[in-house]
Formats: structure tokens, C-alpha cells, sequence
């Protein structure tokens, strides 16, 4: 079975190693070793803004949240009273959901089987000189939940998305980004190569159940807390919280907004 282990460079660490079978002490160990590296290292709340830009009035603020997982009423009336209070304080113009909507056994695999999913659920909506691309990560397979790829068979549609002259915002389940702390898209370097020849600003992403914020460059790859009253997180904090989302003029701000549970 594959691990994620601890590789250090910086405080960083995305390394798969195969662990022999007979050592499950040394794989309980290593992996409790590199989830207190993620604590210690990746998790972080501050603000981050695009280089050499200055944002005094947004043209577009969008709210991004995830990994709900929703289990009842209770969920979702405390779900519902969180949002209402977010909008009214932020007044974002969309807010994103990033996946793991429901705490079922397979969390939103049932919405392939819904009528909506024609293929996979990949779309995107334009808004002013920004498309928003929401990339559908959720596929069946060994690490369903964990660790998926995208089929190739989407590849073509995903291309036909990042042929524009607006600019671009990825959002997705899993995380992307080459020093995410956990759970990487297995084909990610293939999908976000699907958008070499467009201009991407922003990459956000759940399901690591911790806020960090990972810059490659002047492209910045984020991810967020859960916002669900009952998630531990991988930060092994119980931090839950959203995303808020800045853009103007290409310049992107973010900072991670806490809830109270």
C-alpha cells in the first residue's frame, strides 16, 4: 500500500513511498511523522496576495468552501446559519463549493449516477473578464476518496475550457499543486498542463481539511478548512472556516476567514 512519508525540503513534503507490508509499526510511525510535519509546517491562516499588485476594490469576491460533509438536519441548519452570516459580512458575488458535500460512505460519488453528470461534472461559468473552471476530481478507482486521477476521456473537454482570453481560476476537489501537504491528484501534473497555454491566477482546492497556501511562482495553489462543525482536521487543529477570494484586475488576495464551532 502506498504512503505519503515525510521528505523534507523546506517544510515541505510530497514523497510516495512503498513501505514493506511487514512493517506496519514503521508505516504508523512514518505516517504519524509526516502528519506532524503538515501540522507544523503547511498550516497556516495569513493572507496572501499576488505580487506587485494592489487590490483596493474588487471586481469579483468569491467565497469558497468545502468538505461539509453534511450528516443531518442539525448539519445543515448550522451549515445554512454559517453561510448567511458569511455573505452578510462579505457579500461575495459566487461562492464556490469545492466537494464532499454529504459524509456518506462515498461522499458525492452518487451525483455521477445523477441525471446531471453527463461524463464527468467539470464546467465553468464566466463572470467579467474571469472564468471560473470547476474541475471534477471524484473518480471511482483503488484510492477513491484518498488519491484519483482524471480520465483522459475529460482531457478534451478540460482543454475546451482553457481556450479563453479571460482569466483563469481553477477549482477542484483535490489538491494540485506539486507542495500540496496531502492527497494530490495523482494525474495532476497532467491536468494542470491542459492549461500551460492559459492564464491561470488561482488554483483552490478541499479535502485535505486544513488551510495552507502553497505559491509556485505567481501562481498560487490554496486550500481550506473544512466548514462542517464535526471534520477533524489533517492539521490535527479543529479550525473550521472559508476561503475568501479577491480579484482585480488580475491581482488575486486571499485570506482564510474562522468559524466558531
Amino acid at each position: 500500500m502506498d504512503f505519503l512519508i515525510g521528505h523534507l525540503k523546506g517544510c515541505f513534503y510530497d514523497l510516495r513511498a512503498e513501505i514493506p507490508a511487514t512493517s506496519s509499526r514503521v508505516r504508523r510511525s512514518l505516517f504519524l511523522f509526516s502528519c506532524l510535519l503538515v501540522c507544523h509546517c503547511r498550516a497556516n491562516y495569513r493572507e496572501w496576495q499576488s505580487p506587485a499588485c494592489t487590490i483596493t476594490q474588487p471586481d469579483l469576491t468569491i467565497l469558497q468552501f468545502s468538505d461539509t460533509h453534511v450528516r443531518n438536519d442539525n448539519d445543515a441548519e448550522w451549515l445554512h446559519a454559517q453561510l448567511v452570516a458569511a455573505i452578510a459580512v462579505n457579500k461575495p458575488d459566487v461562492l464556490v463549493h469545492t466537494g464532499d458535500i454529504t459524509h456518506s460512505a462515498k461522499h458525492d460519488m452518487a451525483l455521477k449516477q445523477s441525471r446531471f453528470a453527463k461524463g464527468g461534472l467539470s464546467n465553468y461559468h464566466d463572470i467579467g473578464n474571469y472564468r471560473l473552471i470547476l474541475i471534477d476530481t471524484a473518480w471511482e478507482g483503488l484510492f477513491t476518496g484518498s488519491y484519483t486521477s482524471v480520465p483522459e476521456s475529460e482531457f478534451p473537454a478540460l482543454k475546451a475550457m482553457a481556450e479563453t482570453k479571460k482569466k483563469i481560476l481553477l477549482f477542484a476537489h483535490h489538491p494540485l499543486g506539486k507542495d500540496a501537504p496531502h492527497f494530490r491528484l495523482r494525474n495532476a501534473d497532467q491536468v494542470l498542463g491542459l492549461f500551460a497555454d492559459a492564464e491561470v491566477v488561482g488554483v483552490f482546492t478541499g479535502h485535505f481539511h486544513g488551510a495552507y497556501l502553497a505559491p509556485e511562482k505567481n501562481l498560487l495553489f490554496a486550500g481550506v478548512a473544512p466548514l462542517a462543525r464535526h471534520q477533524r482536521n489533517h492539521t490535527w487543529s479543529q479550525t473550521k472556516g472559508y476561503r475568501l477570494i479577491e480579484l482585480q484586475n488580475g491581482c488575486l488576495r486571499t485570506r482564510f476567514v474562522k468559524v466558531e464551532t
